[in-house]
């Protein structure tokens, strides 16, 4: 009886972790949305958000740690969970972390929609 006990327990255990681990959509930065900032429309991926500012330097920065494609008017995002690790990381002075959501494809640059 004891041994049942504890075979129910480890099995209910394992339904749990398996249950809570695979409820969240992975991340996919190619199913994007369309955002609109100052004015502009833009294609971001779902998850992700607009960066709150972006200069020419902003911009320069991001084709240095790898998104070669960003270029001069685009906007930044950055998929929520990276949002929070940048900080994290920021604020231990590691600024490393930029060239690895970049490698992941969990920060990126989006350019406006052209209008018809």
């Amino acid at each position: 009886m004891h041994n049942k006990l504890i075979l129910a327990a480890t099995s209910a255990t394992l339904l749990l972790v398996t249950a809570c681990s695979t409820n969240q959509p992975a991340f996919n930065p190619a199913d994007t949305t369309v955002v609109s900032v100052k004015g502009k429309s833009y294609n971001i991926p779902k998850g992700a958000h607009p960066s709150p500012y972006v200069d020419d330097k902003v911009i320069e920065f991001y084709q240095k740690i790898g998104l070669k494609s960003c270029r001069k008017g685009d906007m930044t995002w950055e998929e929520e969970k990276a949002k929070e690790e940048m900080g994290i990381a920021i604020s231990k002075g590691d600024k490393s972390i930029y060239k690895k959501l970049a490698k992941e494809g969990r920060i990126g640059c989006a350019s406006p929609i052209a209008s018809k």
